[in-house]
């Protein structure tokens, strides 16, 4: 072979760079480019690697990002025996609604979303479909049970489409807080939210009885505008105190699956009930469907339907007429309330229906009568010269002459 200076058998050889050239560094080419991965120094081939979250850091745990953040979790969702309203902060693969529930399908009565749609396994029906990020829905469940879902976390900006009327909208956040501070950006849009124990946040009225909203839970919303909404990513995730409406005198009231909110402003009684009376709410066959305690400000009373999935009436029928009775714990008596007047609403029951109340006394109190219209024979509302007809806030009518 031919050296470098062309002498045949010659020691002046090409050492694999070309004559006159060294041999490359190990892991370099001919030309100084390294051929292996630079580590965290620069250097080529180098033991300072980047573990997977960038130079100098370590390599996340299982489950986790480089951030710290949370991708791949589970949530266990307690169902309780009866109705109740139920959500997951869980962005699940298999989203079909029967899927998620295959393990204690045995169990469910029935689930409802905000539609109406159901799943019912006794009849293998399944008009939901596939589950929604960010909603909520109702389930009437034959026992307890534990419901797991496994999957990726709904990201903490997602927004939720919410109608102009009622909604079902699921809880998002890993830890409970308060209702109040979850509905902040969104105030001037909320009427009522409602939670599964017919607990409600009234902003109108200052009322929250539900207090935090928590994990695994859902809530019925009513707004007066369609919204996009999420909630708030910061937040001091604590418990707070807040008053709630135990009844002792009248017993608790069975979860029908449905129900309707009676507001009681504060302004709204001829005599104010002492704290700790109690209100209750009757229907047409004497059924108690509704209780409350007063606690020196507005009431809101949820009275429960008729859950038309048992085979007996256990709650107000659509358009039965509601009743109520003040219990007074200094006497332990009890008196009739007569509602003489509805600021909205009245009280007959509708499903989601809220009625407020603007004049409310007992049945043997005196009425401070006020005349709200006058009416001709024909049932016109009128100012003329003739026989009219006077209607008075406490139901009595008078006849009168107008000259």
């Amino acid at each position: 072979e031919l050296d470098c200076a062309g002498v045949c058998g010659g020691s002046s050889v090409d050492l694999g760079c070309g004559c006159g050239n060294p041999v490359a560094a190990e892991g370099y080419d001919c030309d100084g480019n390294c051929l292996l991965e630079l580590d965290c120094f620069g250097i080529c081939g180098g033991s300072s690697v980047d573990l997977g979250c960038g130079c100098g850091n370590p390599v996340p745990e299982e489950g986790y990002d480089c951030n710290g953040n949370l991708l791949f979790s589970f949530q266990e969702i307690e169902l309780s025996e009866g109705w109740g309203i139920w959500s997951t902060y869980i962005d699940v693969a298999n989203v079909n609604i029967e899927s998620i529930f295959s393990d204690i399908a045995a169990s469910i009565v029935i689930v409802k979303d905000k539609n109406g749609d159901v799943y019912w396994p006794q009849y293998n029906l399944n008009s939901i479909g596939s589950l929604q990020n960010g909603a909520a829905y109702q389930i009437k469940m034959l026992n307890n049970e534990n419901l797991t879902i496994s999957g990726q976390l709904v990201s903490s900006d997602f927004y939720i489409p919410l109608s102009i009327g009622w909604s079902l909208v699921g809880y998002l956040n890993l830890d409970c807080d308060n209702i109040e501070d979850m509905m902040s950006s969104i105030i001037n849009d909320v009427v009522i939210v409602k939670d599964e124990n017919g607990n409600v946040y009234w902003p109108e009225f200052g009322l929250n009885s539900i207090g935090n909203m928590c994990p695994g839970k859902g809530y019925q919303i009513k707004l007066n505008n369609a919204i996009f909404f999420n909630y708030p990513s910061g937040g001091r995730f604590e418990f707070n105190l807040f008053n709630t409406n135990n009844p002792i005198y009248y017993t608790s009231i069975s979860n029908t699956g449905n129900n309707m909110t009676i507001g009681f402003p504060i302004s709204a009684w001829e005599v104010l009930p002492s704290v700790g009376d109690e209100i209750a709410a009757y229907n047409e066959s004497g059924q108690l469907i509704g209780s409350s305690v007063f606690l020196g400000n507005h009431i809101a009373l949820t009275v429960w339907g008729d859950d038309l999935t048992t085979e007996s009436q256990d709650g107000l029928l659509i358009g039965e007429s509601i009743s109520f009775n003040l219990w007074s714990r200094q006497t332990n008596t009890i008196s009739e309330l007569i509602i003489a007047k509805w600021e909205a609403g009245t009280n007959l029951y509708s499903i989601d229906g809220v009625s407020i109340a603007s004049h409310i006394a007992l049945k043997n109190q005196t009425f401070n009568t006020e005349l709200l219209k006058t009416i001709d024979i024909l049932g016109r509302e009128t100012d003329k010269k003739g026989f009219n007809l006077e209607i008075y806030n406490n139901g009595s009518v008078k006849r009168k002459y107008v000259q």
